[in-house]
């Protein structure tokens, strides 16, 4: 499965791109909604991903920022921006990288995710997501071992449970990398919705 960061943003594009420009050495903004938009950065150039971007556009915003990144259908890292500071880290599988790290999530506090709904919250299935439990079978292995199959259906739930449409969740679920492989299908997903190319990203379409 596919690895991806994308920060989700409680602002509209058209407010976030002046400070987007600034702060982003390449990559792509979409709107995700009425009062909100995704940046997908170029995660491949230093001090470009996600973790490291949150900050600054948290604090030039004004507003929270949510970072993601889910690797290869494995784990996903979820953090709150505020402020230009770190104020939540969620992580499903801490002991990704080593076996003391344990396979419980951290973080899995649903409070600290409200500020990016956009509308009335589905608790029971945040709350669910977080703690890795999937509500729906498909998403439960198979074998009967606990939490998701893949981690971006445990992200798929969190943003579904905030309220978001399946169009926003499947934009959010991007990686700049796999946008400039695909840019047809990008296009087509899009639908004539606007994209803004930030810094040195090369123009998709």
């Amino acid at each position: 499965m596919s690895t991806y960061g994308t920060m989700l943003i409680p602002v509209p594009l058209g407010q976030a791109v002046p400070v987007l420009r600034e702060v982003c050495a390449a990559g792509y903004a979409v709107p995700a909604g009425p009062g909100f938009c995704l940046v997908h950065p170029d995660r491949f150039i230093g001090g470009n991903n996600v973790f490291a971007l949150a900050g600054p556009i948290s604090a030039a915003l004004g507003v929270p920022v949510l970072a993601a990144f889910q690797y290869d259908g494995d784990r996903l890292e979820l953090e709150v921006w505020r402020a230009g500071g770190r104020a939540h880290r969620y992580d499903s599988w801490p002991g990704w990288e080593s076996e003391d790290g344990g396979d419980t999530p951290v973080g899995a506090d649903p409070a600290a995710f409200l500020d990016f709904a956009t509308g009335p919250v589905d608790g029971h299935r945040l709350a669910s997501a977080l703690a890795d439990t999937p509500i729906d079978p498909e998403d439960m292995d198979v074998d009967g071992d606990p939490g998701y199959v893949w981690a971006q259906a445990l992200h798929w739930d969190v943003l579904r449970a905030l309220g978001h449409p399946d169009q926003v969740i499947r934009r959010a679920q991007w990686d700049h990398h796999h946008m400039r492989r695909a840019p047809r299908a990008v296009a087509e997903v899009l639908d004539g919705t606007e994209l803004v190319v930030l810094g040195a990203a090369d123009p998709l379409f």
